[in-house]
């Protein structure tokens, strides 16, 4: 008989399958149409495999609705699964196309076969380049490349992304009507199963304003730059103006002498002045807070009100000037600032008829060298500005004419070398224990030399000023 037409005519079932181990595996069209058949035994003919079997024992009617009712369960179960599953599948397209559409919105996107050929544009980069969608589908990618991008910036781009890597960076592109703009780019390959790039993506940010910001500010910057430039060498000029030189750069002192005076910014904060009348010779060597405009400011003030009180109102004695000037650098910074406005400083006044030095030193720093040893100048710790100044108290040295008289500021012992590493006071001292035995004319170079090897290729770390005289 033949098992599949009869059981089909009287199920409604299509059999899919018969194996003499497992029965049966019928579809599920027409399992309802069953339910309620009952079944008893039929008589199969078949061969399988060289073997053949006679007669079939089918399950009982009641086994067999209980494995359709069954059945039928899982097929609702499976059903309702996959209605869920539809509407989860529906829920994520519409997610899909929600974040597509935000996405075009945001990022230039386009697409491209191995050999840079465009297979996908989006709208943005339509509406940023210029050009039609027609007119980029099929087209090289460089239909949009800038002549201003160097040409290595595009090799490193596909040896990156050939290589299986992702690429970024900014890129300068051209519009259709000729007009730039500024793109930060991302571009990475698609694989195939063997790893092999077979497409390539490429997303990009338009920052066209970003850049003409950047630019802007750079035109800015530069202006700003240059007007600073050229207010600092004003300033530069004015101060040397207040300082001691003439303009062949001698200095109005007639013993002889020498200066080292390296500003940090042009400008500096370190400075000296010198008045010589009758006999007498006058120096200040001060070290303002700060450096540049603001310790050139400070100089400048302190420099007009010592010249007020030495030429003007007569005063030579140091520990006379110590006060006046305490109180008058005090009176103009009365004001609460950010940071105290003081000055280091030494007052130096030298008596060539008599041969005696006096002098008043407020944090300053100095020695004089006599015969192979260095005699330090006394300090009190504290500066001009502290309002301290009429506790000073000068003190008076007799001179010999082979004696040198060395006076400078921190920014000497304040010098880093390459690894960060102060001069320090101790190699200053040991630096002025070799300075005296050179002859005197030479002591300038020998100084400027040594400092020079100290700080190798590290930058200034302070303004400096060093002041040698010699009194044969």
């Amino acid at each position: 008989m033949d098992l599949s037409q009869d059981f089909s005519s009287d199920s409604g079932l299509n059999p899919v399958g018969l194996d003499g181990r497992q029965g049966i595996v019928w579809a599920k069209k027409g399992v309802k149409g069953l339910l309620g058949k009952w079944y008893l035994a039929w008589e199969i003919e078949l061969s399988l495999q060289g073997y053949s079997l006679s007669r079939m024992q089918l399950p009982s009617a009641q086994t067999l609705n209980q494995l359709l009712s069954q059945l039928a369960t899982n097929l609702a179960q499976y059903e309702a699964n996959e209605a869920s599953l539809r509407e989860r599948l529906g829920a994520l397209e519409r997610e899909l196309k929600d974040r597509g559409l935000i996405l075009d919105r945001f990022a230039i996107i386009s697409e491209t076969d191995t050999r840079g050929i465009i297979t996908y544009a989006n709208s943005k980069f339509c509406e940023v380049s210029g050009f039609t969608l027609d007119e980029l589908l099929g087209r090289p990618h460089n239909i949009v490349r800038h002549p201003d991008m160097p040409k290595e910036v595009f090799k490193e781009l596909w040896d990156t992304i050939k290589a299986g890597r992702i690429w970024q960076g900014e890129i300068k592109n051209r519009r259709k009507d000729g007009r730039a703009y500024w793109v930060l780019a991302t571009v990475g390959p698609l694989l195939d199963a063997e790893g092999y790039p077979f497409r390539y993506v490429s997303m990009r940010v338009d920052i066209t304003r970003q850049k003409e910001l950047e630019e802007q500010l750079r035109v800015e910057r530069n202006q700003l730059a240059l007007d600073l430039f050229s207010n600092l060498e004003l300033a530069h000029a004015i101060q040397l103006a207040l300082l001691p030189f003439a303009p062949e750069g001698e200095t109005k002192i007639e013993l002889p002498h020498f200066v080292v005076w390296k500003p940090l910014q042009i400008v500096s904060g370190d400075f000296f002045w010198a008045h010589e009348e009758k006999g007498r010779l006058l120096i200040f060597v001060g070290d303002s807070v700060g450096h540049g405009m603001a310790g050139g400011l400070v100089s400048a003030l302190f420099l007009q009100e010592l010249r007020h009180q030495v030429i003007e109102r007569g005063i030579w004695s140091p520990e006379r000037l110590a006060e006046e000037l305490d109180e008058r650098l005090s009176y103009l910074f009365r004001r609460k600032l950010p940071i105290p406005v003081t000055v280091d400083g030494t007052i130096l006044l030298i008596d060539r008829i008599r041969l005696k030095l006096s002098y008043v030193s407020l944090r300053g720093k100095g020695f004089i060298a006599r015969q192979g040893e260095l005699i330090p100048l006394e300090r009190y710790p504290f500066s001009f500005g502290d309002l301290l100044g009429q506790t000073a108290q000068e003190h008076t040295i007799p001179l010999e004419p082979t004696d040198y008289l060395y006076v400078y500021s921190d920014g000497i012992a304040d010098q880093q070398d390459e690894e960060g590493k102060k001069f320090g006071t101790k190699r200053v001292e040991a630096l002025l224990s070799e300075l005296m035995r050179q002859p005197f004319d030479r002591q300038k170079e020998y100084l400027e030399r040594a400092l020079r090897a100290w700080q190798g290729n590290a930058p200034q770390t302070d303004d400096m000023l060093f002041l040698g005289l010699g009194l044969a």
